[in-house]
């Protein structure tokens, strides 16, 4: 049984990969990303702020497993390029929450436009049940590893 697992988490290691570099290589929009000069590390957390707004970079650490002096470094470089900016949290002056700024809006607007046209171009075929069915599957994978992180 131990086998199996192994293989399937094998297959779904490479088909997670794959999907994410075909969204990359034949998403005409994403392209558009490369513009930014983002690092892999200011792009991925730049989606994690657009996906999580008014959060704050203890958070960020924690769900990325980095220091908050790492995320700092990155959120200062993002700040810098206007792509984020800090709002203080009104019940605790100390902290401050991480919103997306002029740039960051932009680049929000841009992922949504290659998200729908890549969406209408490549999931149309595909039963609504059977995506749902996956995230379901991937939501649930999830829970188990943050869980067990914690």
């Amino acid at each position: 049984m131990l086998a199996n697992y192994q293989i399937m988490l094998k297959d779904l290691t490479v088909v997670l990969s794959e999907y994410y570099l075909n969204y990359l290589l034949y998403n005409k929009n994403a392209q558009k990303f490369n513009a930014y000069n983002l690092t892999t590390q200011q792009d991925t957390i730049l989606f994690f702020v657009k996906d999580n707004p008014r959060i704050t970079a203890n958070e960020i650490a924690k769900k990325f497993a980095i220091s908050k002096s790492a995320v700092s470094q990155v959120l200062s470089k993002l700040e810098a390029q206007n792509f984020i900016k800090r709002e203080a949290n009104p019940t605790n002056h100390r902290e401050f929450f991480i919103v997306l700024a002029k740039e960051g809006l932009a680049y929000q607007a841009l992922s949504e436009e290659a998200d729908k046209e890549f969406m209408m171009e490549h999931f149309a075929d595909i039963d609504l049940e059977q995506l749902q069915n996956v995230l379901q599957t991937m939501k649930k994978v999830n829970a188990s590893i943050s869980s067990s992180n914690k």
